[in-house]
C-alpha cells in the first residue's frame, strides 16, 4: 500500500494500524451522529479493528491484510472520507462500504475514493463484492439515489438487495401498548425467556445463531471472536440480550442495542430462532420482550429512549408483516449492489 502523505488532495490507500483504524472509527462516529446511521456496518468495523491489531502485533503485514482502507485527508490526522473493503478470500464475497463527512460532500470526494478502492481491489484481491449504499431512499420516495446507482453501475455492480430501517417512536401510549403486548405474548409454554450470561452462553449462542441464519450472507457467519468483539463494545448490555431456553437448549434470542450518543435510539439488533422452533410464535414473544426492555431503558446519560429502530430485508415478508403489525414504519432504505471486480 502507498505511504500516507499529509495533507492529501486525493484518496489514499493507507497502511493499516490500530491508530489508523481508530481514526477511521472516529470519522464513522462523526458521520453517524450527523446522518443518523453508520456508513460502515458493524461487521466491517469489527474486521477493521481485528485486522489492525494483527498488523500491529506483527502477525501479518499491512500488505497481507484482508482489509483495505481508503481515507481522504484535508489535514494531518483528520480524514473526511472513509471507504473500506473486507477483501474476498477463497471465492467468497467481499464487502465495500464508505461515506464522506457531510461538510465535504458534493466535491467528488466520494466517487474518487470509491474508484481508488475499487482499483486497489481489482489489482490485489479480485472477486465478487457487495457494495452497500446507505440511506439511498427516504419515506415517500420510490426512487433510488441516482448518484449511488450511477457509481455502482460505473464500477460494474448491480442492485440485488434492499435493507429497510424501520422506526417506532416511543411515547407514553406506545410504551404502554408494548408492555401490554409483551405480557400477552409469552411464547410456547415450554419456553423460558431470560438473559444472556457472558462466559456461559457464548458457544451455545454462536451455534444457535449459525443455525438460525444458515442462509444469511452476514449474520450466520459470526464466530466466538465476533461475539467477543461485540461484548467488549461500550454499547453491550447483557441485560438487553434475551435468550429463549427449552430445557438445556437455546431455542431463540433477541439481542437489543443502545448505541452511545446516537439520537437516543434503541435497536432491535438481531433476532434468531432455531429452525425447529420457527413458526411457533416464539419470534413475536422474543421481539416483544426486547421491545419492552427498550421501551423502559435509558441512554448511558440516563435519558429515556425516543425511538426503537431495526433493520429488515425487504423480501423477508413474514418479518416485515410482523414489524408492521407492531407499529414500525420505514425510515430509510439501504441498497446492496453486487458484481465481480
Amino acid at each position: 500500500m502507498s505511504e500516507t502523505k499529509y495533507p492529501a488532495a486525493e484518496p489514499v490507500v493507507v497502511d493499516l494500524s490500530v491508530d489508523v483504524a481508530e481514526s477511521a472509527h472516529r470519522l464513522v462516529e462523526e458521520i453517524t451522529a450527523l446522518d443518523g446511521t453508520s456508513p460502515l456496518s458493524e461487521q466491517t468495523l469489527v474486521e477493521l479493528s481485528k485486522v489492525a491489531r494483527r498488523v500491529d502485533s506483527g502477525e501479518i503485514s499491512s500488505a497481507q491484510a484482508p482489509v483495505a482502507l481508503v481515507l481522504w485527508f484535508t489535514e494531518p490526522e483528520r480524514p473526511v472520507a472513509v471507504f473500506c473493503a473486507v477483501l474476498a478470500e477463497d471465492s467468497q464475497h467481499g464487502t465495500i462500504e464508505g461515506a464522506v463527512h457531510p461538510e465535504f460532500r458534493g466535491q467528488s470526494i466520494g466517487s474518487r475514493s470509491l474508484r481508488a478502492l475499487v482499483d486497489y481491489v481489482r489489482e490485489q484481491a479480485p472477486g465478487c463484492y457487495d457494495l452497500w449504499a446507505h440511506q439511498v431512499r427516504s419515506p415517500g420516495s420510490d426512487q433510488t439515489s441516482a448518484r449511488s446507482a450511477h457509481l455502482a453501475d460505473e464500477v460494474g455492480l448491480s442492485p440485488v438487495r434492499e435493507l429497510r430501517k424501520l422506526r417506532l417512536p416511543l411515547t407514553e401510549q406506545s410504551r404502554e401498548t408494548i408492555s401490554a403486548q409483551a405480557r400477552e405474548h409469552t411464547g410456547p409454554a415450554e419456553i423460558t425467556i431470560d438473559t444472556f450470561v457472558p462466559g456461559t452462553d457464548d458457544e451455545a449462542w454462536v451455534e444457535l445463531n449459525a443455525a438460525a441464519f444458515a442462509d444469511h450472507p452476514e449474520q450466520g457467519k459470526l464466530t466466538l471472536a465476533d461475539l467477543d468483539e461485540r461484548m467488549n463494545s461500550e454499547w453491550f448490555r447483557a441485560e438487553g440480550f434475551f435468550l429463549a431456553r427449552a430445557e438445556d437448549q437455546l431455542a431463540g434470542y433477541h439481542w437489543t442495542k443502545i448505541p452511545a450518543g446516537q439520537h437516543a435510539e434503541g435497536e432491535v439488533y438481531a433476532i434468531g430462532i432455531a429452525p425447529q422452533w420457527q413458526g411457533k410464535k416464539l419470534g413475536r414473544a422474543l421481539t416483544l420482550a426486547g421491545m419492552d426492555y427498550l421501551a423502559h431503558a435509558t441512554t448511558v446519560e440516563g435519558e429515556p429512549l425516543e425511538n426503537i429502530v431495526l433493520y429488515v430485508d425487504a423480501d423477508n415478508l413474514p418479518a416485515v408483516k410482523l414489524y408492521d403489525s407492531l407499529g414500525f414504519a420505514t425510515a430509510t432504505v439501504d441498497v446492496m449492489y453486487t458484481g465481480v471486480l
